[in-house]
């Protein structure tokens, strides 16, 4: 009797209803505002940004966090099209809202990359690192079920998927992002064999990408984190928007096959790019950075030096 009924509650529209109903205007809005902090677009922005503009003595750190950000993909992505489970049909959903339901990437990401940031890093004191990733999460994972996008049962998996892949790489001895790279890849091609099609070409090649170059980061030199918003500008926005226009405008004149292959190969070099530009962009950074108003050209290159002598003292 518990089992039906808790499916029932779970995943039932009703419950979505109720919940919206008790809510004023104002609130509904502030949670379509904050869905946002779980967009996959902002998980990628505050962990590569991280890893460009962290302290280098923290470089493993930043890398295990979008790793994990690459784990939570390849979960959400495989669930999603192996499940193949239909949104909620609800009259105040956004019309037209594609993907499947199960489970909620934006809870899934949310739990496991905001909850790496309070497990991996040492900012202020555990409680308020975790009191601040759990609100995040709290919200995010409400949001999905608000807006009408989510099942509660979907956001409650892809929490409780998130927090797990961060448990496991916290519990383990001296994690290193390069299996959890390689992990992903995998994932996403078991999922892809599987049938799903459901960002797993996207997360193959990401992982790919980030498994190659992060063998040959890990062993050289971080150069000054803070140029890296010069290449940003430069070389990787504009690549992503390439990698873009060819996958989705193009993608009607693909033959079988060949729009996955395309899309692997250009994810796996935007990720190759993003993790590459701290330890191989250094003589071009200075030079863009020369280009930069006098008050925007910020010296970082005294706090990397900095930060090293103190890391190794």
């Amino acid at each position: 009797m518990a089992g039906p009924a808790l499916e029932n509650a779970l995943f039932d529209e009703s419950v979505n209803e109720a919940i919206r109903a008790g809510l004023p205007d104002p609130a509904i809005a502030f949670f379509e505002l904050v869905t946002h902090l779980g967009d996959g677009a902002t998980l990628v922005v505050v962990a590569v940004a991280l890893y460009w503009f962290g302290p280098p003595s923290r470089r493993e750190t930043w890398a295990l966090v979008i790793a994990i950000g690459i784990a939570a993909l390849a979960i959400s992505a495989g669930l999603k099209g192996i499940v193949a489970h239909a949104r909620p049909e609800l009259a105040f959903a956004p019309a037209g809202y594609p993907g499947y339901s199960f489970p909620s990437a934006h809870a899934l990401g949310s739990a496991a990359v905001y909850g790496a940031l309070a497990t991996l890093t040492r900012v202020g004191t555990r409680l308020k690192r975790y009191a601040i990733a759990g609100t995040i999460v709290l919200l995010v994972a409400l949001s999905r079920i608000v807006i009408g996008v989510h099942y509660p049962g979907d956001v409650v998996a892809g929490v409780v998927l998130g927090l797990l892949v961060v448990a496991l790489v916290a519990r383990s001895t001296n994690p290193t992002p390069e299996p959890i790279f390689a992990f992903s890849g995998l994932l996403a091609v078991v999922a892809f064999a599987l049938g799903s099609s459901e960002y797993t070409t996207m997360t193959i090649g990401a992982a790919v990408g980030a498994t190659l170059s992060w063998g040959y980061v890990s062993r050289r030199s971080w150069y000054p984190h803070g140029g890296s918003l010069l290449v940003l500008g430069y070389l990787f926005v504009p690549l992503v928007v390439a990698i873009h226009a060819v996958t989705f405008l193009w993608q009607p004149r693909f033959v079988w096959g060949l729009y996955w292959i395309v899309e692997i190969t250009g994810y796996a070099l935007a990720a190759s790019v993003t993790m590459l530009i701290p330890a191989v962009a250094g003589g071009r950074i200075d030079r863009l950075r020369s280009r930069l108003p006098a008050w925007a050209r910020h010296d970082d290159s005294r706090e990397s030096s900095d930060d090293h002598t103190g890391a190794k003292r």
